[in-house]
């Protein structure tokens, strides 16, 4: 069972940008990417698994903690497939955590209140 993982390295620069100015640490931002990600509607493509892992470092437990299993059940009924434990964490789990930390920092860019804006599904794009 894998424990860690690396996110790309545009995903630590994006929580390093919206860290600066909001103080929220990158365990908070790799819930709200995975949650944007998948609430996205669009499942992973290809593209989606062709990242960096020259990111931050981040535990299994800060990021899903007691919520592994759910994390785990989302992803697979969102994906409609039956996930081993390391390709859940490696790479599913990682891929929508790259893939939402770009859309929270869209979220960040283009609107005074992003967290706000998440809460409410508004969009400043």
């Amino acid at each position: 069972m894998v424990f860690r993982i690396r996110t790309s390295k545009k995903t630590m620069n994006l929580f390093a940008e919206i860290t600066a100015s909001t103080k929220y640490a990158p365990f908070v931002l790799s819930k709200l990417s995975i949650s944007m990600s998948i609430k996205s509607g669009k499942k992973l493509c290809e593209a989606d698994f062709k990242t960096d892992s020259f990111g931050l470092d981040l535990n299994r437990q800060i990021i899903t903690g007691e919520w592994d299993e759910l994390y785990k059940g989302l992803i697979e009924m969102f994906e409609d497939i039956h996930l081993s434990d390391d390709d859940y964490f490696q790479k599913y789990l990682k891929a929508h955590l790259d893939r939402g930390a770009k859309m929270i920092h869209s979220e960040f860019k283009y609107n005074d209140d992003f967290l706000l804006a998440l809460l409410c599904g508004t969009s400043g794009l």
